[in-house]
């Protein structure tokens, strides 16, 4: 055990682990390639296509303008479908694996803001070897561009929130990073608000910095806003899609319990086709109506539909639930060791690090509860935050098994 542990603190070296990004970052491309850029596309793309090469932010150009979809991704993709319209998909792909070859450094600042770089270097090791994340960049999704600018995010909060002083500049990065943030995901918004006004309450920042960071972070997003109004003649703060999310919620398709299924499939045959020819507007009202026919008398059922897409958020979509071999090696029992490994390791943090172990509740929370709402039909969704229980983890194993094995009495 004692050679294990000393070997595993040679390897927790930034030179050693540098090597260890290239090398998955190359097989990556490599896999890529072999399998044909196997990822698939979504709303996004066909935005991004629409934009590039219509100038119109469109998921469907005979339908017209959107608000389906916030801004930052599908105009990523833009500009790949722009300037490299043979390849767009390949380059897009490509642009992703380069992000997620950032993300462990991002990860590591992290930690090293605090003394723990090789803890930082730990949560590295898990994310370049998780296999979700090792695929995840071929698939053309928000959460390739989301999970690097929100490590950004909290790199340059946590900057803050450890600065004996604190410049200007700083503040004027976050809030820029901040309004991106938002811009790029809607459901982090009420923690990244919370953990902004703590800034304030903690004394960490006078009112006036709380105030700058208002006033800059809502300057760029407020474009989005703009546009909306102008387009639409009405004021969309986020994106438009609600009552379409409650409604997936209730098809076969993203479901494993049987009493949750109250919308048929010929019904969302029948969305799928009119939602290309009526605007989302009217759509929210067709999605509305049918939610409140469907639910009428069944209200209990969305309880019980809010306690599955739990499970699903933490275990597999509904798609995956009963799969073979594959998923169960690939995904089942991976995710349901890293939710044990995570709960091991908040109960070994809350003494030493409580401000951390209620952080870390509150982020879980947040990223659940919007999905009990609606659906938990996709990876991804638990994809966003799954690199905080590598973090969480890592820092736990560091600091009970490793640290005071491989650090020398003078450090």
């Amino acid at each position: 055990m004692e050679k294990i542990i000393k070997f595993v603190g040679k390897l927790l070296n930034i030179r050693i682990f540098s090597v260890f990004c290239i090398f998955i970052f190359a097989a990556k491309v490599t896999y890529s390639f072999i399998t044909g850029f196997p990822g698939g596309v979504f709303e996004d793309w066909q935005i991004a296509v629409n934009l590039a090469q219509h100038g119109v932010y469109a998921q469907y150009m005979d339908v017209g303008p959107t608000a389906y979809k916030l801004p930052i991704y599908p105009v990523f993709i833009s500009f790949f479908v722009k300037f490299f319209p043979e390849y767009a998909r390949e380059a897009t792909v490509l642009a992703q694996h380069l992000l997620f070859f950032v993300c462990p450094f991002l990860l590591i600042k992290i930690f090293s803001l605090f003394g723990k770089q090789k803890a930082g270097i730990l949560a590295g090791y898990m994310l370049i070897f998780s296999p979700a994340y090792f695929y995840y960049s071929n698939v053309l999704e928000i959460t390739n561009v989301f999970v690097p600018v929100f490590l950004f995010w909290i790199y340059q909060y946590l900057r803050i929130f450890t600065a004996n002083v604190i410049h200007r500049k700083d503040l004027i990065v976050l809030a820029v990073v901040t309004g991106v943030l938002f811009l790029t995901q809607v459901i982090v918004v009420p923690l990244v608000g919370i953990l902004l006004l703590t800034l304030f309450i903690l004394k960490k920042i006078r009112f006036s910095g709380l105030v700058l960071l208002i006033a800059v972070g809502a300057l760029v997003y407020s474009p989005w806003i703009i546009r909306n109004y102008v387009v639409f003649d009405k004021i969309i703060l986020t994106k438009t899609p609600f009552w379409q999310n409650i409604y997936f919620s209730f098809v076969p398709g993203v479901n494993v319990c049987p009493e949750v299924m109250l919308i048929s499939n010929e019904h969302e045959r029948y969305t799928f086709q009119l939602k290309k020819s009526i605007s989302e507007f009217e759509m929210e009202k067709v999605y509305q109506a049918e939610v409140q026919r469907v639910l009428d008398g069944n209200e209990e059922v969305y309880i019980k539909k809010a306690l599955q897409n739990a499970v699903l958020l933490w275990y597999v979509p509904s798609r995956y639930f009963h799969d073979p071999l594959t998923a169960v090696f690939g995904r089942k029992l991976y995710v349901l060791l890293i939710n044990v490994l995570t709960l091991w390791a908040l109960s070994g943090l809350y003494r030493s690090y409580r401000r951390l172990f209620w952080v870390s509740l509150l982020l879980f929370a947040g990223f659940t509860a919007p999905y009990m709402i609606g659906h938990a039909a996709n990876m991804r969704f638990k994809l966003d935050f799954e690199w905080v229980q590598y973090a969480l983890i890592s820092l736990f194993i560091y600091e009970r098994f490793i640290k005071q094995r491989i650090e020398s009495p003078r450090s």
